[in-house]
């Protein structure tokens, strides 16, 4: 039964390479999506405390944030920047969700967690590209922390441009008021989990953070796949 196992893998493989989505080299059955050399080289951020210390100082003096969690660090033209184009421009969704179990994994998210909010797209781009990466990350990260996804309490109501276009300080008026909390009450006293992809001014959580705060009393924590510190 295993040799047919193998064949069976074998003939896939020829007619679907199963490579890794760093280096493009042949994974073995064990490895899923990423080999382990280029798995050992990611960025952790969990390796690394000033790391950890940098990333709950992200919102310090902006918004009330309990705590903030990244899986990788992220830098441009790097493999944790060839994880998130693969996921969002690429339509790895079936990496973007075993991202998300590894999320779970490996971040120290707290048990008394009521929600998880996968960060909206606006209707109109989640229909051109198919899918929010976010909400497929959440999917994810879901299964192994066992926390409800509330994905209808807010939403994206205006389509602001990319945030790449903008320096630092005009990403704020960029991203100013795109959000709508739908049902406040769903939210009261509740600690929400917000997850994105990646975290690099903050601007856009912290918008989607203020808007939810200034309508229900609520504690929320953010947890993103990436993280520039």
């Amino acid at each position: 039964m295993k040799k047919i196992t193998f064949i069976a893998h074998s003939v896939l493989d020829i007619i679907f390479p199963n490579n890794c989505e760093i280096c493009n080299c042949s994974l073995t059955q064990k490895e899923k999506f990423i080999c382990l050399n280029c798995v050992f080289d990611l960025p952790f951020i969990n390796r690394h405390q000033y790391q950890i210390e940098s990333l709950q100082k992200l919102f310090w003096g902006r918004v009330d944030i309990q705590s903030v969690h990244s899986l990788f660090n992220y830098q441009k033209e790097s493999n944790t920047q060839q994880i998130l184009h693969a996921i969002k421009y690429k339509k790895r969704t079936k990496l973007g969700h075993y991202m998300g179990r590894m999320m779970g994994k490996q971040l120290d998210l707290t048990s008394s967690l009521d929600y998880i909010i996968p960060i909206p797209l606006h209707p109109k781009k989640e229909k051109e590209r198919g899918f929010n990466q976010s909400l497929v990350l959440a999917l994810g990260l879901q299964e192994i922390i066992d926390v409800k996804i509330e994905n209808s309490v807010i939403s994206r109501v205006k389509i602001n441009k990319s945030q790449t276009k903008f320096s630092k300080y005009d990403r704020w008026d960029n991203v100013n008021k795109i959000f709508k909390l739908n049902n406040p009450k769903t939210l009261e006293n509740k600690h929400i989990l917000l997850v994105d992809d990646v975290l690099t001014t903050g601007a856009t959580i912290e918008s989607c953070a203020i808007e939810i705060l200034n309508k229900v009393n609520c504690k929320i924590s953010i947890a993103t796949l990436a993280a520039r510190i």
